[in-house]
């Protein structure tokens, strides 16, 4: 399906797979997913929480996948970037509502998904039922960010908002991936699986940089969900699981995550923390995936558990 997005004469593709008895769903799953990257990934895991009761539903996001309108910009959020993607995962969580407006609700979201994500639950938290954190960044100093921040605004007003520049990516996911080396591709940072890294590598929509101001957006999030308003404003009544590889350069190895995951305790959250040994960025991809997929599922099954009997919020 599709919808109109937030940013003006763009629309949103979405996948949505459901179980086979829709009468019997035992809960929604949302997912957003990372940067250069789309939902036909996540299909595997999709089909294998549908076959469990749960319905999924992704879309891609603007500049990405099928949302890429014709002669549009990958890696491009439109103007207001950061509010139009915040304001489409809504408008496809209002979507699924109506037609599951009586189960719990789940978010989830992945690298930079997951930056969408913390923000998402910090703004709408009161609509969800739990929310999980994978693959994301540990707190960031502020100093780091302003810093980051000043750096991408003068490269913005240099080149324009729908520019490339090859800088963020050596300070970034090319930084990353040199923790590897010897390097066999680009994206050995993301996983040890190297039949998923060459899947990712042979994707036409995989892999691409974003503009300039999809970076600025990036640094947008991160500044957003490194703050301590950002810790008070996610409800404290709802489930958040942390997920990350102990090799993901992006949780500074693991160091980040544990940061995170005690900043949260400490401000009141429920929060559960799954690190897995050597496992690296994509999890969802990696080799044990499908030990990520049964922790995923035990995570949303007792989510549903506990909401038995008690009513959904449910988004006017």
């Amino acid at each position: 399906m599709s919808f109109e997005s937030h940013a003006d004469g763009e629309r949103i593709f979405v996948r949505i797979v459901e179980p086979a008895d829709r009468t019997a769903a035992k809960g929604v799953l949302q997912i957003a997913h990372g940067m250069a990257e789309h939902s036909l990934l996540y299909l595997d895991f999709a089909t294998f929480m549908a076959s469990n009761g749960f319905v999924v539903a992704i879309n891609d996001h603007l500049g990405h996948g099928k949302s890429v309108s014709t002669g549009g910009s990958y890696g491009y959020f439109g103007e207001n970037g950061c509010e139009n993607l915040l304001q489409d995962m809504h408008k496809l969580y209002t979507t699924m509502r109506r037609d599951y407006p009586a189960i719990p609700y789940l978010l989830l979201g992945h690298s930079m998904g997951s930056f969408l994500t913390r923000a998402y639950s910090a703004r709408y938290g009161n609509e969800l039922s739990a929310v999980a954190y994978l693959d994301t960044c540990g707190p960031i100093q502020r100093s780091l960010l302003t810093g980051r921040r000043t750096f991408a605004e003068a490269k913005l007003r240099k080149f324009g908002p729908k520019a490339h520049d090859a800088a963020f990516a050596r300070h970034s996911t090319d930084r990353f991936n040199r923790a590897f080396a010897p390097n066999r591709t680009k994206y050995d940072w993301l996983s040890r699986d190297n039949q998923f890294i060459d899947q990712y590598q042979n994707d036409p929509l995989c892999g691409f940089d974003l503009t300039v101001s999809g970076y600025c957006v990036i640094l947008q999030l991160q500044e957003q969900i490194s703050s301590p308003q950002w810790y008070r404003s996610v409800p404290r009544n709802i489930p958040i699981l942390l997920m990350s590889g102990e090799r993901d350069p992006l949780g500074n190895f693991g160091k980040g995550i544990r940061q995170l995951a005690q900043r949260l305790v400490r401000t009141g959250h429920d929060v559960q923390l799954i690190l897995y040994p050597e496992a690296r960025h994509a999890l969802l991809g990696e080799t044990n995936r499908q030990e990520v997929y049964q922790d995923l599922l035990q995570f949303c099954q007792s989510v549903v558990s506990a909401s038995e009997g008690l009513p959904q919020a449910v988004s006017e």
